[in-house]
Parts: C-alpha cells; sequence; structure tokens
C-alpha cells in the first residue's frame, strides 16, 4: 500500500541518488557567461575610460578655482602676498610682489594651489596675465608620468571663457 509517506520517502531517495548538474549542464552555463563577458567586458572598459578623463578634468576645474583664488588675492594685494592656511595644515603664502604674477613664483605656487584645491595630481603648468586672470594651467593626473590622462585649461582673453582639453601625458 502507497502511503503518503511512502511515497515521499521513495522521492527523497530518488532526489539524493542525484547529485550536483551534469557535464554538460556545466558547460552550457559556461559558454553563455562566456557570450556575455565578451559582449559586456568592451563596453564597460569604455565607461572605466570615460569616467577617468571626466574625474581628470573635474580636478582640472578644482586647481582652476584655485589658482585663480590665488591669482585674484596677489592681484587685489597692496603688498603682493596671498596666505591661506589649509584645514589641519600650515600657512602657506605666495609672494610676488614685483609683478602680482603667479608665473614667476611657480613653485610656491604650484603646491599653494595644489593644497587649496586639494587635487592629488600634478599641476605642471600655470599661467596668469597681467590683470590677474589665469590664463593656462595644464594639470597630470597621479605624478604626471608619460601615458597618464591630463587636462589643460585655456582662455584667450578676458572675455572669453576658458576651454578644458583632455588628453595623455606625452
Amino acid at each position: 500500500m502507497k502511503t503518503p509517506m511512502n511515497v515521499f520517502n521513495t522521492a527523497m531517495k530518488k532526489k539524493k541518488n542525484r547529485k550536483g548538474f551534469s557535464l554538460v549542464e556545466l558547460i552550457v552555463v559556461l559558454v553563455i557567461m562566456a557570450i556575455l563577458s565578451a559582449a559586456l567586458i568592451p563596453s564597460l572598459i569604455g565607461y572605466i575610460s570615460k569616467t577617468k578623463e571626466q574625474n581628470v578634468q573635474s580636478e582640472c576645474q578644482q586647481a582652476v578655482t584655485a589658482a585663480q583664488t590665488i591669482a585674484s588675492g596677489l592681484y587685489a594685494s597692496a603688498d603682493g602676498k596671498y596666505t591661506f592656511t589649509p584645514a589641519g595644515g600650515t600657512a602657506v603664502t605666495v609672494d610676488d610682489s614685483s609683478t602680482k604674477n603667479i608665473v614667476t613664483t611657480m613653485g610656491s605656487a604650484q603646491s599653494a594651489v595644489k593644497q587649496l584645491a586639494e587635487v592629488p595630481g600634478t599641476i605642471v603648468t600655470i599661467e596668469v596675465s597681467s590683470d590677474g586672470l589665469v590664463k593656462k594651467l595644464v594639470y597630470a593626473e597621479g605624478d604626471g608620468s608619460s601615458g597618464k590622462k591630463n587636462c589643460t585649461y585655456t582662455r584667450a582673453d578676458a572675455t572669453a571663457a576658458g576651454t578644458y582639453t583632455n588628453g595623455k601625458v606625452a
């Protein structure tokens, strides 16, 4: 006589005897995964590269804003000095009383811009016009070694808006 309990026990014994997946099932799953990954990986790499470029451009914009802040401070001050103290840091002074142009004090201006902007990359070049406007700034990702991404800000004159150009360090 087949009782519900006997039917259940028989089904459980059959289930216990069949463990795991067959080799064909595993191969089918692996082939499907390989096809999907082959289709998705190139597009993901493109997104990663585009995101890095946008990140470098954003950091360049921060550096331009910091450079413009310092240049405006130098241009506006009577003694040609601009001093700021980063949060939890020591005071940094950019001193250029003769021309009020931070290009002549490149080393201290670059470190001051980097600290004020709080960017991890390297400020390669800063050019400021005699009227205190940032004309050109080149920002490189990381330590600025070759193959890294960089961004160049250029401004033609006081009335024109600046443009950002992404590229790679040669």
